[in-house]
């Protein structure tokens, strides 16, 4: 999948490539959860409400475009970051 047809995409068809993407960070801020997962050949943070059960997605075509905002979580959130090839 590409980064257009992920952003075209109905939102199921975002849900299952985010399934099959590797989660690579996780940050927290007050409720809601963000993960970023590398899908194919670019990355999507999700964003994650789970008191009003909304979701959010936003693609990204490189890590350095979102990695600025993972640099204050704490280390035990950011998994091993896989660098584009």
């Amino acid at each position: 999948m590409t980064i257009k047809k992920f952003i075209e995409a109905p939102e199921i068809a975002r849900i299952k490539a985010i399934w099959r993407g590797k989660l690579v960070a996780e940050r927290h801020q007050q409720d809601i959860t963000y993960r970023l997962f590398k899908v194919d050949d670019f990355y999507v943070e999700a964003r994650i409400n789970p008191l009003s059960f909304t979701r959010h997605f936003t693609a990204y075509a490189t890590l350095e475009e979102i990695m600025p905002l993972y640099s204050d979580a704490p280390s035990n959130d950011i998994c091993a970051i896989e660098a584009a090839s």
